[in-house]
């Protein structure tokens, strides 16, 4: 395999990359990873939650699970995922940021999103986002919610309720994605201000088979 790419993104910033067919990421952390990509010649064709859920019939995603567009098309597949039988990824909560921290601020909860008392930061995910993508004219209400990696939730069946859990991989462990077409992928190294650990770094690897 040749290696395309292989970079570390520091907590609480954005990476981004085009990425050709069948080249395989290689995402590696302790810590939640807000994850997007998008078809390199159609950027309305973004990963999608939605039909992503249906197709697989699992709130989580799963090695082997296709990451789908919302035309429906198959973006990228999970051939390997670390943190099977330790925790799920989560595709229902979306993506913190400036607007929901002052929400929850104004709303008194705050709690909900943290930790223990510490600063909250004056960005998140859905700013890393957007800042990884500039360089392709990708603006921030046309970031998708996105695939959140190692971000395991606890749904109460009967209410429908979903908390954060403490359930993270003691060690950097692995995800790993094929491409399935040309794309532009892009993550934002959560700050995870729910976790004791609060963010940490990302590696992430290119590479051609």
């Amino acid at each position: 395999m040749e290696t395309i790419r292989d970079e570390t993104a520091p907590r609480n910033t954005g990476w981004s990359a085009e990425m050709k067919s069948g080249q395989i990421l290689r995402l590696s952390a302790r810590t939640i990873i807000d994850f997007v990509c998008f078809d390199r010649a159609d950027f309305g064709e973004a990963f999608d939650q939605a039909p992503t859920r249906a197709a697989s019939g699992c709130l989580y995603l799963r090695e082997g699970d296709a990451m789908l567009s919302r035309g429906g098309a198959p973006l990228m597949t999970m051939i390997e995922d670390g943190f099977a039988g330790l925790g799920t990824h989560d595709t229902q909560f979306g993506m913190c940021g400036r607007a929901r921290h002052r929400r929850a601020a104004a709303e008194g909860r705050l709690g909900e999103y943290l930790n223990a008392a510490v600063q909250v930061p004056d960005h998140g995910c859905a700013e890393n986002l957007t800042a990884a993508c500039k360089p392709w004219g990708i603006a921030y209400e046309d970031i998708p919610s996105p695939v959140n990696l190692f971000q395991n939730m606890a749904i109460d069946q009967r209410t429908g309720r979903m908390a954060r859990t403490q359930i993270r991989p003691a060690r950097p462990v692995p995800v790993v994605f094929r491409a399935e077409r040309d794309l532009l992928v892009a993550f934002s190294a959560c700050p995870d201000l729910a976790s004791a650990t609060g963010g940490l770094e990302v590696r992430a690897e290119i590479v051609q088979p």
